[in-house]
């Protein structure tokens, strides 16, 4: 009777030891979901904010599900030969040895994470220094061109929570910085766009008339010219120099036939003394695209095209934004 006692209560411990493993391992399965979801979150948000940057990692998701199979669930299972130990200190023994393996699974990604944080602050800083410069070179405040825009701000939700594996604060704070950087660069680029920086023909050519004071042509007085004048043989292709929706198309006192857009903030061009048009108001107009053929209407010696750039209802030098332009291209 005090075997079969002995036997009975070894039993139960036993069946204790067992249940307490397996809600142990449930525990800890769960917790490592939990975490590996918010740090998959984490790096899906970096990878979304650093394409905005011009960075595209290596890999857009991560497979953490591979080590709740592989590693996590090495820990001790029932069938481990354990000696017999009390049920606390069991449970203390298993925790331990868990956590080490959690720790060292998420160790890659939090470099990895680290990688793309360094390489795409780079890159979107890169980006902004680079069209920061470009926007100046044409000789308007840059504030200036941005106040004319319409701002904005945005960008995927991350919803966060405490993690024994990563610094969320110091993370968050790196995030938001990056974030920023995103909005910065795409407002610039917004306004770049928008701004007229290529060539308006697209055919051989050459300059006849500066923007400036000059002599007038029919009268030879000095007088202000307003634009640049470039000739080539009739018809050439004349072509938006940013995209844009069409303004105007018509006649003008001096200008002849003419075509004007409207570009956004606040800049206009116009191309003038045209043989024909290709467009109509309201029609919206890539960069590039063709408007309209060289010709000699209105107030004009000969074959040529009158071109303005318009800011803010002022004409400024053409040349300007043809040399900004040569650095984007």
């Amino acid at each position: 009777m005090v075997q079969k006692a002995q036997y009975d209560r070894y039993i139960v411990d036993l069946e204790a030891q067992e249940k307490d493993a397996r809600i142990l391992l449930e525990t800890q399965q769960n917790q490592f979901e939990l975490a590996a979801k918010h740090f998959e979150d984490k790096h899906n948000t970096i990878v979304s904010l650093i394409t905005l940057g011009g960075i595209t990692p290596p890999e857009n998701k991560l497979n953490l599900t591979q080590y709740a199979s592989s590693e996590v669930l090495m820990a001790p299972v029932v069938a481990d030969a354990l000696e017999r130990q009390p049920r606390v200190k069991f449970g203390k023994n298993v925790a331990i040895d868990t956590g080490t393996v959690l720790d060292t699974s998420f160790v890659k990604f939090e470099r990895e994470q680290n990688g793309i944080l360094l390489s795409g602050e780079d890159a979107i800083q890169n980006r902004i220094e680079t069209t920061r410069a470009v926007l100046r070179s044409t000789g308007l405040p840059l504030e200036k061109i941005l106040a004319n825009g319409k701002g904005g701000m945005g960008g995927p939700l991350i919803e966060t929570g405490e993690s024994t594996h990563t610094n969320s604060s110091a993370f968050l704070s790196r995030l938001e910085g990056i974030k920023a950087r995103s909005a910065e660069i795409a407002s610039l680029e917004l306004a770049l766009n928008s701004i007229p920086l290529a060539y308006p023909i697209d055919a051989e050519n050459y300059v006849t008339s500066a923007y400036g004071a000059r002599k007038d042509p029919f009268t030879k007085r000095p007088t202000k010219h307003s634009g640049m004048d470039i000739a080539s043989y009739r018809l050439a292709p004349i072509v938006a120099t940013a995209k844009g929706k069409v303004k105007f198309v018509g006649r003008r006192s001096g200008y002849g036939r003419v075509v004007e857009i409207d570009h956004g903030y606040g800049f206009e061009t116009r191309y003038a003394h045209l043989e024909k048009t290709y467009v109509k108001r309201g029609q919206k107009i890539e960069k590039g695209e063709k408007i309209a053929g060289m010709g000699s209407s209105g107030r004009s010696t000969s074959t040529h095209l009158h071109y303005e750039v318009i800011f803010e209802d002022r004409t400024y030098n053409p040349k300007l934004f043809m040399k900004a332009g040569q650095y984007v291209q």
